[in-house]
């Protein structure tokens, strides 16, 4: 085994396909760390400085993990070398193959170690996977210092034999929910249904055009308002619907739409990455009445064992509805040397801080 590491640009049209296979055979899915993820965000985005973090065995790769180097990471000013999260990445998993996965995330470690400066911070790491509980046994076998900078829990769904996801809501709101809904109908004269428009090309400036014409537009902070997000939203889209692996829900009353929901879907995990809907009937919760048609859809019509909803942690209307939860945590860990060990340190007294100001 080998690692390196490869600036986006340098690859190779072999190293794509390697890319593309090794995150089919991951121990665990990361959308956001695919090749048509990342490249997509590459191109629309912008990436300078990103390179992959590489753990190469024989003719195929064993691990990888998009990073890039800077000055300081958040308030902490330690030079590190850390994960590639952009405004758009929800989950900062590294891709790790199933078969040795030890050894191949062990080198990622060690490499990214010694190509840190001062700190290798690997950011929003699922926290309840075989990826993690790996990276623990790793530490704690060579009693390497690392620092569990935070920890944060989100909604999520966990495949059950029966469709009781929403048992648990209080009957009140399931009552307002369905009052809203019979509303919603009789506002616009007629049903409320369900489309899947995964497949039309001219779906994806729907969604554009619905997401700016809210709040979001508003603030600037909508995909439309910037038209290298926008190139990335429809390449994703077209790359992901062309293998199959797109959701793009459109809760409508007779052709016409009033919320709709993309999802990218991994290794038996449907990834939520975008929502949108009509702000002129807010009043009847049109986001919410998706989601709650979202979780019929996961059970109903996909395979997947999981759903994560990639929100904050505080997001009180998915966490109200959605019943289950997934952890993620980040981790830092110092560089090899003198200074390593002196941001090792910065960084355990910035993390008391941080949780202090989260507990607060």
């Amino acid at each position: 085994m080998r690692a390196r590491i490869s600036e986006l640009t340098e690859l190779t049209d072999r190293d794509i396909a390697l890319w593309r296979d090794l995150a089919a055979r991951a121990v665990e899915p990361n959308v956001f760390f695919e090749p048509s993820f990342v490249l997509a965000a590459r191109g629309g985005l912008g990436a300078r400085g990103v390179g992959l973090l590489i753990v190469e065995d024989g003719d195929s790769w064993s691990a990888c993990l998009p990073v890039y180097r800077a000055a300081h990471w958040r308030k902490l000013p330690v030079p590190v070398l850390a994960t590639w999260r952009h405004k758009y990445a929800f989950l900062g998993t590294p891709l790790i193959e199933a078969d040795g996965a030890e050894a191949a995330l062990r080198l990622l470690v060690e490499h990214g170690r010694r190509e840190a400066t001062g700190l290798l911070a690997l950011d929003w790491v699922g926290a309840d996977g075989p990826v993690w509980s790996t990276l623990e046994d790793l530490l704690g076998r060579r009693g390497a210092e690392g620092v569990r900078f935070e920890r944060m829990e989100r909604a999520a769904l966990v495949r059950r034999p029966e469709p009781t996801y929403l048992d648990e809501m209080r009957p009140h709101r399931r009552r307002e929910l369905n009052r809203q809904a019979r509303g919603l109908e009789r506002e616009l004269s007629g049903p409320l249904m369900l489309r899947e428009r995964a497949e039309e090309p001219g779906a994806y400036d729907d969604f554009l055009r619905l997401e700016a014409s809210g709040w979001k537009g508003r603030n600037g902070t909508a995909l439309a308002c910037d038209p290298g997000h926008a190139s990335f939203f429809r390449t994703l889209c077209g790359g992901y619907a062309r293998i199959g692996r797109l959701q793009l829900l459109d809760l409508s009353v007779d052709g016409r739409t009033v919320a709709m929901k993309c999802n990218l879907v991994a290794g038996g995990v449907v990834f939520c990455f975008k929502i949108a809907y009509d702000e002129r009937y807010a009043a009847y919760s049109p986001g919410l009445q998706l989601e709650r048609w979202t979780v019929d859809t996961f059970h109903a019509r996909t395979e997947a064992d999981a759903m994560d909803s990639c929100a904050d942690p505080h997001n009180d209307m998915i966490n109200r509805l959605w019943p289950d939860r997934r952890s993620i945590a980040t981790l830092l860990l110092p560089a090899e040397g003198v200074f390593g060990w002196l941001s090792g340190h910065s960084a355990q007294a910035a993390a008391t801080v941080h949780s202090r100001a989260r507990s607060a």
